[in-house]
């Protein structure tokens, strides 16, 4: 399954063996393409930890959306958005040394009331090298309390039937 978002198409794709092995995920990968450039790269010439970060959420951003069926982030609009980052677990496989493309897979391992957990891969295109794997717990937040609030029916279907 394809879809497009301005000029950048996404792709849904059945996880790898490798990745199935790696936990008890759902059958589906949220796959985002980013772009690394020069000045993300530290005095060593690689790409700098905390960076690994800012590629993740930019993907979580494009999966929410997806999963919401809406063109942009909107906190306002769709209070599914409001989430924060309880738990986060990264690995560093490989040093990336170069800018250029790389792709955030995305799996969704488990749903709970007001929360998510998220396993991740951050590779090259190709698929062959892996730089960093992990998991990233989210929880949704109510926007007027900053307190833990359980998803609204149609954004917790959406993660389901994902």
């Amino acid at each position: 399954m394809q879809f497009q978002i301005s000029d950048v198409t996404y792709s849904l794709n059945q996880v790898s063996l490798y990745q199935a092995q790696r936990s008890n995920i759902m059958p589906n990968t949220f796959t985002y393409p980013s772009e690394v450039y020069f000045d993300e790269l530290d005095g060593l010439g690689f790409l700098h930890h905390t960076r690994y970060l800012l590629h993740l959420e930019r993907a979580q951003q494009k999966f929410f959306e997806q999963l919401l069926g809406v063109p942009d982030f909107n906190a306002d609009r769709d209070e599914d958005i409001y989430v924060v980052v309880h738990g986060l677990d990264a690995r560093f496989r490989v040093p990336l040394s170069k800018p250029g493309m790389i792709v955030v897979d995305y799996q969704i391992v488990k749903i709970r009331s007001g929360g998510v957990t998220m396993d991740f891969t951050i590779r090259a295109p190709e698929g062959e090298t892996v730089y960093c794997t992990g998991t990233r717990n989210l929880c949704k937040l109510s926007a007027e309390t900053h307190r833990p609030v359980p998803w609204t029916d149609a954004f917790r279907a959406a993660m389901e039937a994902f």
